[in-house]
């Protein structure tokens, strides 16, 4: 169960982000790097963004500040899908060496 939890499970999901994200981050045939980092990066970057609301403004400012924490949310979410996967990796790699250690 722990290598579910720990290595199928952020491995699938990561994938399956990359294929359902394709059609977003690929631009005429090449990957633009900012919208495969939001793709990837707000799944994870959710619980991380600043929710930072204008009080006193107008919309336009609201807006900029709201699109602000959507962007710095979806890089610290990118650099956690970045670590996930590394650490189901290393999981992954002591499950195979040690099998029956973690079962």
């Amino acid at each position: 169960m722990k290598l579910m939890k720990n290595a199928v499970i952020p491995v699938a999901a990561v994938m399956a982000l990359a294929y359902l994200g394709q059609c977003i981050y690929m631009v005429d045939g090449h990957i633009d790097w900012f919208r495969l980092c939001l793709v990837f990066g707000l799944p994870f970057g959710i619980p991380y963004m600043l929710w930072v609301v204008p009080i006193g403004g107008n919309p336009a400012t609201s807006v900029v500040v709201l699109v602000l924490n959507v962007i710095v949310g979806a890089s610290i979410g990118s650099l956690i899908a970045v670590f996930a996967l590394l650490r189901a990796a290393v999981y992954m790699t002591r499950w195979i060496v040690n099998p029956g250690r973690d079962r």
